[in-house]
């Protein structure tokens, strides 16, 4: 008897050491649907704030259509601005934001902590950090954490958002460029497509910046997954995007591009119709992407300290009149906020909606 336990516990053995062999094996392929704001690039303030309502009524209602599929299959949105929480609050009733907080807890639809896109070289510092503040109150209120930040199509990055975001709690970014109106010679061209991006402070988040080897709307640019499902198989196989990605976790973010209202369910068909036996494809919320690649080749992965300049970051900076009356105004909140809280100190209900 005690020889047949040996046999069974052998042959028990030896399949999990198989599958766990298989599974380290087997390329993990990311894909996000990831919606790209140009605050009203096409169109005006109202439009795009009843778009933001739609959308996410849209991929919350398709995460409910896929919920009894494997976690891989299930439907995942992810806005690119924390602006879209906002706006969906102040124009939602109470049950309607909750459900929304409800699957931004579950996965189901992703959100970065900073605001919008923004050109963040022509910000102070304390706007960087205003720009989080919903963020945080909704962490807070809500027992949430988001661990991402972003800053797209702008070729360019200041030294110092690395660390100003990692001090917020961010942990992961992503970024993909255009590659036009742009003075940066080789914008597309990156050093590191994936790295540790270390600030003067040593702190660091993992950055993934892919080098732009074909158009904006394939990887490396802000809309990679544009061309779903064709794009998978490019990740998985071309040979010059190996030579730079040598990593057998793969994230293939953004879909929306330059289009206002993108509603798609590709991205589920696109995992199931591409899953073989040597990938898997997954439905992300990019965040799983992140943790994935930290825990298989994080202690690996180079550390960059740099900066990668200005660029559109001028075009607002050489208005010097008008960023420096944004300053100041600023800076003038400080004392307006202070004496809003003595205020509120004794009455309560002075101003409550800041």
């Amino acid at each position: 008897m005690a020889k047949t336990h040996k046999v069974l516990f052998f042959i028990v053995a030896m399949i999990c050491l198989s599958l766990l062999v298989c599974a380290q094996s087997q390329k993990r392929i990311y894909i996000a649907n990831d919606n790209h704001t140009d605050y009203m690039w096409v169109a005006d303030e109202a439009t795009y704030r009843r778009v933001f309502i739609e959308l996410l009524d849209y991929y919350m209602n398709l995460s409910d259509t896929t919920a009894n599929e494997p976690s891989h299959f299930q439907s995942r949105f992810n806005a690119d601005g924390m602006f879209w929480i906002w706006t969906y609050e102040q124009n939602k009733t109470a049950t309607a934001f909750n459900r929304l907080i409800d699957k931004i807890r579950s996965g189901h639809i992703t959100t970065p902590m900073t605001l919008l896109t923004l050109c963040y070289g022509g910000m102070p510092a304390e706007a960087v950090f205003r720009s989080m503040y919903y963020s945080g109150r909704l962490e807070r209120r809500f027992g949430l954490r988001f661990p991402l930040a972003m800053s797209q199509e702008n070729q360019t990055m200041p030294y110092g958002l690395g660390a100003l975001w990692a001090g917020s709690g961010v942990e992961y970014s992503w970024k993909g460029i255009c590659n036009c109106a742009t003075r940066v010679p080789n914008a597309w061209d990156r050093r590191h497509d994936i790295y540790w991006w270390t600030g003067p402070d040593d702190s660091r988040l993992l950055m993934k910046w892919n080098s732009m080897l074909r158009r904006n709307d394939e990887i490396g640019g802000y809309a990679e997954a544009r061309h779903i499902p064709d794009i998978i198989d490019y990740a998985d196989t071309d040979a010059s995007f190996r030579a730079r990605y040598p990593y057998d976790v793969i994230g293939i973010f953004g879909y929306g591009w330059d289009h206002l209202d993108e509603k798609t369910n590709k991205f589920v068909t696109a995992a199931k119709q591409k899953t073989t036996g040597s990938r898997q494809v997954i439905v992300s919320n990019e965040i799983d992407f992140f943790e994935d690649f930290e825990r298989t080749y994080g202690a690996a992965l180079p550390s960059l300290s740099v900066g990668f300049g200005n660029d559109w970051d001028l075009l607002s900076a050489s208005m010097a009149e008008l960023t420096g009356s944004v300053k100041r105004g600023v800076e003038k909140m400080r004392a307006a906020e202070a004496l809003a809280s003595f205020v509120s100190l004794q009455n309560p209900d002075f101003m409550p909606g800041p």
